[in-house]
């Protein structure tokens, strides 16, 4: 043991925290989380309340975090004292988030695998949300800005931030969201009155979305927002907008209401709502996903087409080898301003949905089935297919998964896809189309002789090789640094993705290919995009902070020689004061 605190095991001391857990590996695990984040997440809360917040300079006092173990009859996630001047600030973590049980062993392939909750990140991020969420009361204080962490206009703030810097731990555990309380509770009014309690979930679920209204609605930064603080949230409203305090509630709750209507159910799968638009201003998106590729029986027998590999070399015979592949291509649609879209969807122009029974569709299609050859030529197999489809819905999203019956030859498709508000009457429809391309057949080089000679007769293939070699240091170079990444970080990443796109193109021109054909044989088919596939559902959470896995966050644990009574003036325990900003 590193030693002890006010009876308590010390987990991490860093500058501006002190995290100590009673005897037990839950809790420890969870101690430990927090340490990995203090100190970062602090950084950015400093940043949000445009403050500073630091022991020796600022404060006086550490603040210290006691992580308890679990006790069934505790109702509470995490409490704190609020803002102390003559002794240390003090955060409570009282409960852990125990995944469920996982299903039994299916041996389904068929629909396709729903990815769910990511329970291995939300178990980390259990804590640190609530670590976040009761820190942030506290600098309410610190900072006099006006929200009161006991009221329902505090508890909707520290809710708000919680979820931004650790959405698994929100969302993925089931205390999220909490928008539909209010939604669906008759929507009273709580911007224009503050309820002085933080236990209403319909009271600060209503001011969660307000304050997203405020940000991703009106545009305001949060940190804007937060210095605005009154007692009421129409009070903030109306520091930011210059308006009336009495009109703010009736702009957003008709906002609302145009967009979900009051009598009905409404289900919204993430606190932040907005931007909710009229048309023109929404839109719907469609993108292609990472296809699954099932091999069949390869084709034994070489096939020979006259190749010319490059610009400086001649036109002569190649072998080649033929596959054919089960493909199961994955296509996501995601609804841009509407709060809980209705999705439909076309293949060629013919309406599909799911079949009553469920499990997979069929749809017959006037389409060609062909083989594109190594040599630009086209082979037509036949003038029709028939195509499986699988729908599946998420909050303002959709996904398609196509898959051919015919490994013949590859097809293309024209997929369509509508939205629209779900339980509004006469909602005008959002669409756009793309295309749906089922590539089923492939050649690969059978003595590797082409890619040799592509090499040698094309002088921009060093271009690629070395563009590759960029792009790989810049991720590298990011990958290494405290998250998040900075706007230059990223900056460098997409530069180096336009270099290798641009030493590609030059590369397909001499080679005589595609785009796509280069990048399939630098191993990317298709396109440069991330291995995980675009969730709609999870769109919220793009582009937060990696968490690293439990078993590489190391506690920092004091001195040796740091004693109890070395560490009074760091974090001074707490008298027995009333509790209050439960979470």
């Amino acid at each position: 043991m590193a030693g002890t605190f006010a009876g308590y095991e010390i987990v991490a001391s860093t500058r501006n925290f002190l995290i100590t857990c009673e005897d037990d590996v839950v809790a420890r695990n969870q101690a430990t989380a927090i340490g990995y984040i203090c100190e970062s997440d602090l950084t950015r809360l400093q940043d949000l309340f445009s403050t500073e917040f630091q022991y020796d300079k600022t404060i006086d006092h550490s603040v210290w975090v006691n992580v308890l173990k679990e006790d069934p009859a505790r109702t509470w996630n995490g409490q704190n004292y609020g803002y102390e001047t003559e002794q240390s600030s003090r955060i409570i973590i009282g409960r852990a988030f125990t995944p469920p049980p996982p299903p039994p062993p299916s041996f389904v392939t068929d629909p396709p695998p729903d990815p769910g909750p990511n329970y291995n990140r939300a178990v980390i991020e259990f804590p640190q949300r609530v670590f976040v969420a009761e820190l942030v009361e506290i600098l309410m204080g610190f900072t006099g800005y006006g929200w009161n962490a006991g009221f329902s206009n505090g508890e909707a703030l520290s809710g708000v931030m919680g979820a931004l810097l650790h959405p698994y731990g929100y969302y993925d555990t089931g205390q999220g969201p909490r928008v539909n309380q209010w939604l669906n509770g008759g929507r009273p009014d709580f911007v224009s009155k503050t309820d002085p309690t933080d236990q209403n979930f319909v009271t600060f679920g209503c001011g969660i979305l307000f304050i997203n209204y405020l940000v991703h609605q009106l545009g305001f930064d949060l940190k804007a927002v937060i210095r605005a603080g009154g007692d009421t949230l129409a009070e903030t409203y109306h520091r930011l907008t210059g308006k009336p305090a009495s009109s703010a509630f009736d702009g957003f709750s008709k906002l609302i209401d145009a967009h979900a209507d009051p009598k009905g159910q409404t289900f919204a799968a993430l606190d932040n709502v907005f931007p909710l638009y009229d048309l023109p201003r929404r839109s719907v998106s469609l993108d292609p996903g990472n296809p699954v590729m099932q091999i069949t029986v390869p084709d034994p027998k070489t096939h020979s087409f006259p190749i010319k590999p490059g610009l400086f070399c001649p036109e002569k015979p190649y072998d080649f080898l033929e596959t054919h592949y089960i493909v199961e291509a994955p296509f996501y649609a995601h609804s841009t301003g509407l709060l809980n879209a209705g999705f439909a969807w076309q293949i060629d122009g013919k309406n599909i949905s799911m079949p009553s029974g469920g499990g997979w569709g069929t749809i017959n299609l006037n389409i060609p089935v062909t083989v594109r050859n190594p040599d630009k030529t086209v082979t037509v197999i036949t003038g029709s297919t028939t195509l499986r489809y699988f729908i599946r819905y998420s909050w303002n999203g959709s996904e398609l998964f196509l898959k051919n019956t015919d490994i013949r030859g590859s097809c293309s498709v024209t997929l369509g896809v509508f939205c629209e508000e779900q339980g509004i009457a006469k909602d005008p429809q959002t669409s756009t189309t793309g295309p749906g391309d089922l590539e089923a057949v492939t050649w690969s080089d059978a003595n590797d002789q082409l890619s040799k000679d592509r090499r040698r007769c094309n002088p921009f293939y060093a271009r690629v090789d070395k563009s590759f070699w960029g792009l790989t240091a810049a991720l590298t170079d990011v990958k290494n640094r405290p998250d998040p990444p900075s706007e230059r970080g990223l900056k460098q990443v997409i530069d180096a993705v336009t270099v290798v796109l641009e030493a590609a193109d030059k590369y397909a021109e001499g080679a005589h290919l595609t785009r796509a054909e280069v990048l399939q044989q630098l191993n990317v088919p298709g396109a440069l995009r991330s291995q995980f596939e675009p969730l709609s559902d999870r769109s919220l959470r793009s582009g937060q902070r990696q968490v690293a896995p439990q078993s590489a966050i190391e506690a920092k644990t004091p001195e040796a020689k740091m004693t109890e009574a070395k560490m009074t003036k760091r974090a001074k325990p707490a008298s027995g004061r009333r509790k209050r900003g439960k979470t």
